[in-house]
């Protein structure tokens, strides 16, 4: 919460203990500096946006019923991951190798539920994916295009609206037939 209302270059050590109600000594034990701290909370909300992700999607049976799933889970779930979109702005370059691995670790891991999702698709017939791969990586990073701009600037359009129109050009693509 720190790190998003004030931004890391202004957040303090002592800050971050009194709010956990620790002493600083405390904290230096388990973290070097706040950068360490900051780190760590992106971790553990990538982590708890994957679980919420992977619930959303276990309560749905049809490829189309599980991807709008995951879409509008990580969506909802973006605001209480403000703290990766608004302070790597402001810290990109001091620490974007340390977030790259999160993000990476991120992708990865949608890339995984993603390709099973449709895997499992392929194998009811319900969809014909010949490289599951390659379509699982552009889903991913399709879904990623709306989330930046969703976090930190708001859209026009309804999130649902926004999902649907994307599953309904995953799905059925943008040819007449």
């Amino acid at each position: 919460m720190l790190f998003s209302q004030f931004g890391v270059k202004k957040v303090t050590t002592d800050e971050i203990a009194r709010v956990a109600g620790v002493s600083k000594a405390t904290v230096y034990r388990y973290y070097k500096n706040k950068h360490e701290i900051f780190l760590d909370v992106v971790k553990i909300e990538t982590n708890a946006m994957l679980t919420a992700i992977k619930q959303a999607i276990d309560g749905e049976t049809t490829v189309v019923g599980k991807l709008k799933a995951h879409l509008m889970m990580k969506m909802e779930k973006i605001y209480e991951l403000i703290n990766f979109y608004r302070v790597t702005q402001e810290i990109w370059g001091d620490h974007w190798p340390h977030v790259a691995d999160v993000l990476e670790y991120s992708l990865e891991e949608e890339e995984n539920l993603i390709r099973s999702i449709l895997e499992n698709g392929n194998r009811r017939n319900e969809v014909n994916v010949k490289d599951v791969d390659l379509v699982a990586h552009v889903i991913v990073v399709s879904f990623k295009s709306i989330e930046y701009p969703w976090a930190l600037e708001g859209q026009n359009f309804s999130l649902s609206r926004v999902v649907d129109t994307m599953l309904d050009i995953f799905m059925n693509g943008l040819q007449k037939r």
